[in-house]
């Protein structure tokens, strides 16, 4: 069952005045996400993976309603949780949580560890009048002492900070949690750990996860779909096995072949990519990939892509996939 459907969201900053804009004829605002159509089933973790500044983070703040979106529809739950102007409905928020990026600056240094993770309570519940119990409650969930609960931000490591995070996100049972960089700055037994705490929790609580990351080894560990996004753009997704396997997109076999390997004295064969990625403020024509693209044909710069099925199952966005597509 579809829980989370995403049709042709767009996200747009404003760079410049309507003054501005008009006496130099330039753009107003840059579009960080560009159209973006996604869905994540019921109790499954679906990952965006691609390079720093692709708009992975814009696009997560868009689903809590944390940054606006400029046009595009949002159904969960078969409902249409935004409504024409302003914040999501509450239910809807009742529903979804996040796990930030920086999870330490997340937590107000002010308020003891107990106070942040009950706050969701203070929040869509304010009739529970046990807080001290629900505190102690999810933090032994995390696998964290209840005697946390009286700790301070500053009394606790990235790890830890984690585990807070994930305690908060999970406390009203949400049936999907937004995970932006879960495993960031962490040593690698504790982004073990911390993904295995939330497979444990998805297989206990049917929880799905929308996970963003330009982790290939989490993506690949953790999540049943994957969606590859270059400037914006979702280019390729589809089931992780597959797309790990047999990428179509050329960018998303370039970022998988660059993937460091685990395998002693192997390693892995990319074609180097020409250039740097273009700025959003003066993106390219056609397909935005087409510049530093090694398979670039005059098509490329003249017509963007639409999406197709490649012969591997997954969605690719290109001219020329390198997976031939059935009508092919």
């Amino acid at each position: 069952m579809t829980l989370l459907s995403v049709r042709d969201l767009t996200v747009s900053y404003p760079v410049r005045g309507p003054l501005a804009g008009w006496w130099t004829g330039q753009k107003r605002f840059v579009d960080v996400v560009c159209g973006i159509s996604l869905d994540l089933a019921e109790g499954t973790t679906l990952a965006i993976a691609g390079e720093s500044g692709s708009g992975k983070s814009t696009f997560a703040r868009a689903l809590m309603g944390l940054t606006p979106f400029r046009s595009g529809s949002l159904i969960f739950d078969g409902k249409a949780p935004f409504p024409a102007r302003g914040r999501p409905a509450r239910a809807y928020l009742h529903q979804v949580s996040m796990m930030f990026q920086d999870p330490v600056a997340s937590l107000s240094p002010r308020r003891t560890i107990g106070a942040l993770i009950t706050e969701p309570f203070r929040i869509h519940r304010p009739d529970l009048r046990n807080l001290e119990a629900e505190a102690k409650r999810l933090l032994v969930l995390v696998g964290l002492p209840a005697d946390f609960a009286q700790r301070y931000p500053h009394q606790i490591s990235g790890g830890q900070a984690r585990r807070v995070g994930l305690a908060r996100a999970v406390a009203l049972n949400p049936r999907l949690v937004i995970a932006d960089e879960p495993t960031a700055g962490l040593d690698v037994s504790v982004q073990g750990e911390i993904l295995n705490l939330m497979a444990r929790l998805q297989a206990e609580q049917s929880v799905a996860f929308l996970m963003i990351t330009h982790n290939l080894a989490v993506v690949r560990h953790m999540s049943d779909r994957t969606a590859i996004m270059y400037m914006g753009r979702i280019v390729e997704e589809g089931p992780t096995d597959r797309v790990f396997a047999s990428p179509a997109h050329p960018y998303a076999a370039a970022l998988i072949a660059a993937e460091p390997s685990s395998l002693p004295g192997h390693h892995r064969h990319s074609a180097a990519l020409k250039g740097e990625v273009s700025s959003p403020l003066h993106r390219p024509d056609g397909c935005a990939f087409h510049p530093r693209c090694p398979a670039a044909r005059p098509l490329c710069s003249a017509t963007a892509p639409l999406p197709q099925v490649s012969a591997s199952g997954a969605l690719v966005s290109c001219h020329f996939p390198l997976q031939r597509t059935p009508d092919q």
